[in-house]
């Protein structure tokens, strides 16, 4: 099982879910990286609960751009749904992965399941947009939300 231990971007905006004061370190929030995003090394950007990426938020892998994402949700350190993007512009939208990190494709005849993974993947950039808003990083918060607008505006009908 391939395990990516994150750094959280915890910038205490109230009712985001960051109850720490300090990010926590990479060794406590450990999240599982699906095995179709290349690269070794990564970032979530997003909540941590019982010291596991929790919440809606990104991952992204990678050591430089272009990167690979992941937005949506994570429960207890597991994407759970949203959209992988990858570094070759491929996307996959995912409702869930096993524990050896094996993407479970959306297969698209369930319009809920497609639902919640674009609406999970949308929240996910708006919130690391905002986070980056607060923190007074204007650049990195465009860009995120630059990603939300894409998601929310290229949906696949």
């Amino acid at each position: 099982m391939r395990h990516f231990h994150a750094a959280i971007a915890c910038i205490g905006i109230i009712g985001t879910g960051c109850s720490q004061a300090a990010p926590p370190s990479a060794a406590e929030c450990p999240v599982i990286v699906p095995t179709e995003m290349e690269g070794v090394s990564g970032r979530w950007l997003g909540g941590c609960t019982g010291q596991k990426a929790s919440g809606v938020g990104v991952l992204r892998v990678g050591d430089r751009a272009p990167f690979s994402f992941f937005f949506g949700r994570a429960t207890a350190g597991r994407p759970q749904t949203g959209l992988i993007m990858l570094r070759s512009g491929n996307m996959i939208q995912i409702r869930g992965i096993t524990d050896a990190g094996d993407v479970l494709s959306a297969d698209g005849e369930h319009l809920a399941e497609q639902n919640r993974a674009w609406a999970d993947a949308a929240a996910g950039a708006r919130l690391v947009a905002r986070r980056f808003t607060a923190a007074g990083n204007k650049g990195s918060a465009a860009y995120y939300a630059r990603w939300a607008q894409r998601i929310e505006t290229q949906r696949p009908e």
